[in-house]
C-alpha cells in the first residue's frame, strides 16, 4: 500500500491509497460512510492478483482529506478529475460501496469520457425516490430529511461524540455473512482502522457526507452511457436490496447482480472480481 497527499487547485488537500498491482488498469474506489481510503488495505494481495491497481481517496473532512464547506454531490467529480489528470491516467472505472455509490453514480454521469465502467456496491440510491426511506431507523432517517448540515452534526455529535469515538458501540443488527467476517481478527483490526481513520477529524465529514447522500440526485440517472454493474446483498441490513434494484431500474446502462447470503459490508469480497471486469 502506498499512501498519498495531493494538493488540489483550491489549496485543499486530498489523501488517497494505492492497492493491487503496479501497473495495469485503474478502478478508483469511493469508501462507504463513515470509513476512509483504507477499506482496501487489507484486499490489496487480492487486486494485485486480480491485475487491477486501485486508487482510493478520502471525501472531503473524512481521515486525511481537507474539509469543503457546503459541498455538494457535484463538486466530487471535479476532485477525482484532478487525482487522475495527477496520477496520468486516461481511462479508468469507479466503484462506490455503500454511501459512496451515489459519488461512483455522478461520475458516470459527468465523466463519461473518463470512464471504462461504474460499479455501485451494496449502494444508496437517489433518497429523492420516495421508498428510498424505507426500513431506515428512526430518528436517524428524521434528521436526514432535515437536510440541514448543522442539525446532523449535532444529532452525530450526541450519538456518537464529537470524535466519533462511539460509532461502533452501537453496529446494530448484520448479516450473518457480515458477523463472519468479524471471527478473523486482521478483518477486524482493518474495518476498526477505517472507521477511525474516517473520524481523524470529528464528526463533521461524516455529518457533511449524508447530509449531501440525504439530497439526492442532481443530474437524471437515465443519461448515464456508461456500463455501470450493480452489486447487493439481498441479506444487507444496512441499505436495504431494494436500493440496489432501484438504481439498476433508473441507470439504462446498468446490469444488477444480487447474492442471497451476502450482507452489507461481506459484498466488498466481490470487489476485486469487479474491479476485473470493468477495466478489462
Amino acid at each position: 500500500m502506498n499512501d498519498e497527499v495531493l494538493g488540489l487547485s483550491d489549496g485543499r488537500a486530498l489523501a488517497y491509497t494505492l492497492v493491487g498491482a503496479t501497473d495495469g488498469p485503474v478502478a478508483m474506489y469511493f469508501h462507504g460512510a463513515p470509513t476512509s481510503r483504507l477499506d482496501l488495505v487489507g484486499m490489496d494481495e487480492a487486486f494485485g492478483s486480480a491485475g487491477v491497481r486501485v486508487v482510493s481517496p478520502d471525501r472531503p473532512g473524512y481521515g486525511g482529506s481537507s474539509p469543503q464547506p457546503g459541498r455538494r454531490l457535484s463538486d466530487w467529480p471535479g476532485d477525482v478529475v484532478e487525482l487522475a489528470d495527477h496520477l496520468g491516467l486516461g481511462r479508468f472505472a469507479v466503484i462506490g460501496l455503500s454511501a459512496g455509490g451515489p459519488y461512483a453514480a455522478a461520475c458516470a454521469e459527468s465523466l463519461s469520457d473518463r470512464l471504462l465502467g461504474a460499479g455501485i456496491v451494496a449502494g444508496v440510491t437517489d433518497m429523492n425516490w420516495p421508498a428510498a426511506w424505507d426500513h431506515y431507523p428512526e430518528p436517524e432517517a428524521a434528521v436526514r430529511r432535515v437536510g440541514d448540515e448543522s442539525a446532523v452534526f449535532d444529532w452525530c455529535s450526541e450519538q456518537y461524540g464529537p470524535d466519533g469515538s462511539r460509532y461502533l458501540d452501537g453496529a446494530g443488527d448484520l448479516a450473518p455473512a457480515d458477523t463472519a467476517m468479524f471471527e478473523d481478527q486482521d478483518v477486524a483490526a482493518g474495518f476498526f482502522a477505517t472507521v477511525t481513520e474516517a473520524f481523524l477529524q470529528g464528526v463533521r465529514g461524516f455529518a457533511q457526507d449524508i447530509t449531501v447522500q440525504s439530497r439526492g440526485w442532481y443530474f437524471d440517472p437515465a443519461a448515464i452511457s456508461v456500463p455501470v454493474a450493480v452489486l447487493h446483498g439481498e441479506a444487507d441490513t444496512m441499505v436495504p436490496v431494494a436500493h440496489g434494484r432501484h438504481t439498476a431500474e433508473v441507470i439504462p446502462t446498468s446490469s444488477l447482480r444480487t447474492f442471497p447470503d451476502h450482507g452489507h459490508l461481506s459484498i466488498m469480497s466481490e470487489i476485486p472480481q469487479l474491479a476485473a471486469d470493468l477495466t478489462a
